[in-house]
């Protein structure tokens, strides 16, 4: 299954990212499905730029919502940058509420009504 991606995608398939990226989650286990991601062209000014221009890349988990935004085009490697996030836990799953038991708080209060 491919990664779903919108936005200005086209910018970032020409020069074979969008497939870079599902490569490296297949390198790192992560299921294709569980990522989105959106794709916005750089312009200065409202100029229109080529396919060559920078462009932002939103990366989203689609189960924990966790999200970063990855700068694209020449002399980028927006792709290893997020194998980076990976690999420092970023991208982790989180716990599903209620299922992760919460320590008791201990009181500071002393039976006796006084502080140790």
């Amino acid at each position: 299954m491919t990664v779903r991606c919108d936005g200005d995608s086209w910018v970032m398939q020409q020069v074979g990212e969008k497939q870079d990226f599902e490569a490296e989650l297949s390198r790192l286990g992560l299921r294709h499905e569980d990522y989105s991601l959106h794709v916005r062209r750089g312009g200065i000014g409202g100029i229109a730029k080529g396919w060559g221009s920078h462009y932002a890349v939103r990366v989203t988990n689609v189960i924990t919502g966790i999200r970063a935004i990855y700068w694209g085009g020449p002399g980028e490697s927006w792709v290893a940058q997020f194998a980076t996030d990976v690999a420092k836990g970023m991208y982790r799953d989180l716990p599903i509420a209620g299922t992760v038991p919460i320590p008791a708080r201990k009181s500071r209060r002393h039976v006796g009504g006084e502080l140790p």
